[in-house]
């Protein structure tokens, strides 16, 4: 490997700069999210919180009193008030309560949506319609695009060290406890609306839009009143690109064989990622970014911050600075999200239709 290409892979962005000025975030949602992750990033990067809402005031002043924000609004509108224009609404909300909610924002407001934009695509594309008439500008908050590790492998490639990337897989052979979440057995779909949307979500804005999804989502006897529990998913780019992802969140012989690896492969280098905080999703481990450029060989990167909390603070700045004029683009502008929701429409209807029944001559 020449000096030059190691000082490329050295110097790939694994950061987002912080806003000069950042405006004051309310947050509207007090659940497990918002103490894991927003909180968190926040705190460590310096980006203020004025106030937080939730309908459970207790919740809401526990996690107040837990990361010091100021204000616990004992009503919506009391925090729609407070927050009004100059400062930037964080919904971590569920789904079906995003659209009444924006619904009752502020003209001309800023706000970051929790994902999914909505339960389904029909529904985000109705938020986006009521944003847009309300002059809002908003984003979502798929934050796997501003982890330390994809923000690498997308400076990668577009620094051209990859090539023309062929080859894009996700292997996950993991214990995911979705007993934790209480909601889940209510859903009518898990996995992929609520973890592989992040991959689909990330894909997207790496290789573009595919052509079509084949995906077929499955139980597992574990989890009897769950719609799902494990998928498979193939996005078709044509001959051009093999994309696939194999879910499997239920594998428990561990620690032995467990897999949580995703590898983009290049005509002229390749990115593996471990990913450490899937690995065990109650004590993760670090992640680990193995790069490798035509003729050299494979040489592992230094991460500067994990996905949690880091990249829930990148999300964030990037809304900041784009509407502060710093940032040209607004990288999960929810345009952009309602291509992401379509997928995850489409990928559950194939997963509903099934795949072609073999003809016996």
């Amino acid at each position: 490997m020449s000096a030059q290409t190691q000082m490329l892979i050295s110097g790939l962005q694994q950061t987002w700069p912080m806003p000069s000025a950042p405006r004051p975030i309310t947050i509207l949602g007090a659940g497990g999210i918002v103490r894991d992750g927003h909180l968190p990033a926040y705190r460590k990067m310096g980006l203020p919180v004025a106030g937080v809402f939730d309908l459970n005031i207790d919740v809401a002043r526990t996690l107040a009193a837990d990361f010091d924000v100021p204000v616990v609004h004992e009503t919506l509108d009391a925090a729609l008030a407070a927050c009004g224009t100059e400062g930037v609404f964080d919904l971590a909300l569920p789904p079906a309560a995003i659209l009444s909610t924006v619904e009752r924002l502020p003209q001309r407001s800023v706000a970051l949506i929790q994902k999914p934009l909505g339960p389904e695509g029909a529904t985000a594309r109705r938020i986006v319609d009521v944003l847009d008439a309300r002059s809002i500008t908003a984003a979502t908050n798929f934050q796997l695009r501003f982890t330390p590790s994809m923000l690498a492998i997308r400076d990668a490639a577009r620094k051209g060290l990859l090539g023309d990337i062929v080859d894009v897989e996700v292997r996950l052979a993991v214990y995911m406890p979705w007993e934790l979440w209480s909601f889940i057995p209510h859903l009518d779909a898990v996995e992929i609306p609520l973890h592989s949307i992040h991959y689909l979500d990330w894909i997207r804005s790496l290789i573009g839009e595919p052509a079509s999804i084949y995906a077929k989502a499955v139980k597992h006897p574990r989890y009897p009143k769950q719609a799902d529990a494990r998928s498979s998913i193939i996005l078709d780019y044509g001959d051009r690109v093999r994309c696939a992802l194999s879910l499997n969140h239920t594998y428990n012989y561990g620690p032995e064989h467990i897999e949580a690896t995703i590898r983009v492969e290049g005509t002229k280098g390749a990115a593996h990622l471990t990913v450490g905080y899937l690995i065990d999703y109650v004590r993760p481990v670090p992640e680990r970014l193995e790069i490798i450029t035509e003729g050299g060989s494979w040489t592992n990167l230094p991460l500067q911050g994990e996905r949690v909390p880091d990249a829930f603070g990148f999300v964030m700045a990037n809304l900041q600075r784009y509407v502060a004029g710093e940032d040209p683009t607004l990288d999960t502008d929810v345009h952009d999200s309602v291509r992401t929701m379509a997928l995850v429409d489409a990928a559950l209807q194939s997963s509903r239709i099934g795949g072609v029944v073999p003809e016996v001559v």
